[in-house]
């Protein structure tokens, strides 16, 4: 018995060792691969296109010139002036407008005033109301302009024109969408009194010098007449006005008021007229052989309708003006070709200049706003700097009120046909000649 036990024991013994030997490591479990990554099905989406509203076909812009009338000559330059730069802006593909994405046509509707103020406002309301234009180009002479400008302003429709210059009647009303290229006419007679004072200190004209002056009855006129009164109160040892007169447009008879003229016993006559009253002057003023040191009409005296009726009878006449096409500079040069180019060999007076770049700095400020909203173009224009450009010192921008601030030249008419340009020195392509010889 105590023998069994014994074995059954160590039977026992042996299956315990058995079952706590070392069980032999498992090997690894292998970590399941990493999938490679699949290969893209589609390209990464791109950037989304900027997206524009629709643009109009054409931006349409309205003006009305005188193409009939006593000013049909200066409102036919103004058109073809017009014609050219839409037709320059439009062979480019248009105007760049940034609010489209594109650029658009620029149209013109343009009418004829018929040289008539009335008229000139009827069709500024039928553009606004009836064409519904964008925008406003003017029209020529202070008169018209000044009556025009009204709607414009009632219709908060942004307007520049190249053809008004007083700043009485035009831009002192706190309009805010009226824009002018021209200097006032007030800077016009200190442009003429500076130059006689310059001729005076070079001993070519007497100190105190007697003027007689005589203008259109015109706020341009009476800015005119005002700038030589002004002259003479702040240097009475220079200048002494010994006829001051106004004469109603479209004159007739130009010699009761010549007559006076003669007797003021004057050296120089100064007198501010539309082309069409200053030929009827001067010819009659050279039918009475009448003679000054110094004789000038103001802007007028190298227009080329002028100076073809008057022949030589408008010789040595001087003039202060906004532009002249004896200038050097490169727009002046590159302006005359195009203009000549289109026009079967014509010289542009300053109209035609003022004219085109009355168009430009429209196009441009609708541009620099990147939109046809009219406060943007409005808050454009007010706040241009146009450069190179025709006008004198090659920049056009506005003072508060609108108006172009920048200074006038001289030129004058020689016994060629052509002109030279006086004054300043800067520009001056040849030297006046004071006093004028007598005939």
């Amino acid at each position: 018995m105590k023998k069994f036990f014994v074995v059954s024991m160590l039977i026992v013994l042996a299956v315990f060792a058995i079952s706590c030997a070392a069980a032999p490591t498992p090997a690894p479990t292998a970590a399941p691969p990493t999938a490679a990554p699949k290969a893209a099905t589609s390209a990464p989406a791109a950037t989304t296109a900027p997206t524009f509203p629709p643009a109009p076909a054409e931006i349409v812009l309205g003006a009305a010139v005188a193409l009939t009338g006593s000013s049909s000559n200066e409102g036919g330059q103004f058109k073809k002036a017009y014609d050219l730069a839409f037709k320059e802006v439009n062979a480019n593909g248009g105007i760049n407008v940034k609010e489209y994405g594109k650029k658009i046509p620029a149209k013109l509707i343009l009418y004829d005033d018929k040289t008539d103020p009335t008229t000139a406002v009827t069709l500024y309301e039928k553009l606004a109301t009836e064409d519904k234009v964008n925008f406003f180009l003017g029209g020529y002479s202070t008169a018209i302009v000044q009556a025009e400008t009204v709607v414009p302003e009632k219709y908060q429709i942004p307007y520049v024109n190249g053809g008004g210059a007083t700043e009485a009647g035009i831009y002192d009303r706190g309009f805010k969408n009226i824009f002018g290229l021209l200097p006032s006419i007030a800077k016009l007679s200190a442009t003429l009194t500076k130059w006689m004072a310059l001729q005076q200190d070079a001993g070519k004209l007497p100190k105190p010098l007697k003027i007689a002056v005589i203008a259109e009855n015109t706020s341009h006129g009476v800015e005119f007449r005002k700038g030589f009164q002004d002259a003479a109160k702040a240097a009475p040892d220079r200048f002494q006005i010994v006829m001051d007169e106004a004469f109603e447009l479209n004159l007739k008879d130009a010699e009761p008021l010549l007559q006076k003229v003669k007797a003021a016993n004057a050296d120089v006559f100064a007198a501010d007229a539309r082309v069409a009253d200053y030929t009827t002057i001067q010819r009659r003023y050279s039918e009475l052989a009448l003679y000054h040191q110094v004789l000038s009409y103001g802007p007028r005296g190298p227009e080329t309708a002028a100076r073809t009726a008057l022949g030589p009878a408008s010789n040595y006449i001087v003039a202060a003006n906004w532009w002249d096409r004896s200038l050097t500079d490169d727009s002046s040069k590159a302006f005359l070709k195009k203009y000549k180019d289109a026009y079967n060999n014509e010289n542009p007076d300053w109209f035609a200049a003022l004219g085109y770049e009355t168009a430009r700095t429209m196009f441009t400020a609708i541009e620099n706003a990147g939109t046809l909203d009219r406060a943007k173009v409005r808050d454009a224009l007010a706040t241009i700097k146009l450069t190179p450009s025709l006008v004198i010192g090659g920049v056009i921008q506005f003072g508060a009120n609108g108006q172009i601030q920048n200074d006038y030249l001289m030129t004058q008419n020689l016994p060629d046909g052509t002109n030279a340009i006086i004054y300043p020195a800067s520009l001056a392509t040849g030297a006046a000649t004071v006093p004028y010889p007598k005939k």
